[in-house]
């Protein structure tokens, strides 16, 4: 199953601010909106790299569009950056069961933003009684493309904040006899997801990480795969 998309073809001349990109798409350079606000895998200059993007007909906007995704190889594939998109598209896999795999869910009700405790989750299956949460992450700070990527530097900590609330959400959610899932979600075919440092501004996630695993919540890792016209299920992994 895929989603289609319609996207179109530009290469980015420079990143002016953390919320703007330069594009040049034919005779047009164009001011676009870069929806992620930190990091794109620490890459530094982004002149002549390939872009995809989504043009915008909404009054008021100050950008003509939306940066979707870049090609680091010359426009061979693509890395999709607009972490906003990941719960719809991920919705709309569900309910076509592109990823019955991990969870079944033709028919079933799918809840946006679900508020438990302290958290709001991202979504709620829901078929009767049975209820499953399914939290989906997306990181951009780095890009997990082979097993020399970086994963020692530190993090933005309200991010991992933010996680740590959630883990021990679907940890408690779990041990009332719900399912409960973290999602990690690569625009792109990263590598396993496996980070390994014990460094100590990993400390407290992995002690969330680990309670919330010995009390039932499900991990699984979904590359999806995004061209200028459609965006489908490239790979699903457990990871625990």
């Amino acid at each position: 199953m895929a989603i289609h998309l319609n996207l179109q073809r530009g290469k980015l001349v420079e990143r002016p601010n953390r919320f703007v990109f330069w594009a040049q798409s034919g005779d047009e350079r164009l001011r676009l909106h870069c929806p992620v606000t930190g990091s794109i895998g620490g890459v530094k200059d982004f002149q002549d790299i390939p872009c995809l993007f989504t043009r915008s007909t909404a009054a008021g906007r100050t950008t003509a569009g939306t940066v979707e995704a870049i090609s680091l190889d010359r426009g061979h594939s693509w890395i999709g950056i607009n972490q906003n998109r990941i719960n719809g598209w991920v919705e709309e896999l569900l309910r076509a069961d592109a990823l019955k795999e991990m969870l079944p869910c033709g028919g079933a009700e799918i809840l946006h933003e679900v508020r438990e405790g302290s958290s709001r989750l991202d979504l709620c299956i829901r078929r009767g009684e049975q209820r499953t949460y399914l939290e989906l992450k997306t990181p951009m700070r780095d890009l997990f493309l082979n097993s020399g990527t970086n994963l020692s530097r530190p993090p933005d900590p309200n991010y991992f904040e933010r996680g740590i609330k959630h883990f021990y959400e679907l940890a408690r959610l779990a041990g009332e006899g719900n399912r409960t899932i973290v999602a990690v979600c690569f625009m792109y075919d990263a590598q396993d997801f496996h980070p390994q440092e014990q460094s100590e501004w990993n400390r407290n996630i992995r002690e969330a990480v680990d309670y919330s695993r010995r009390q039932g919540v499900e991990s699984w890792q979904i590359n999806l795969k995004i061209t200028d016209r459609r965006l489908s299920v490239r790979r699903l992994l457990r990871l625990w």
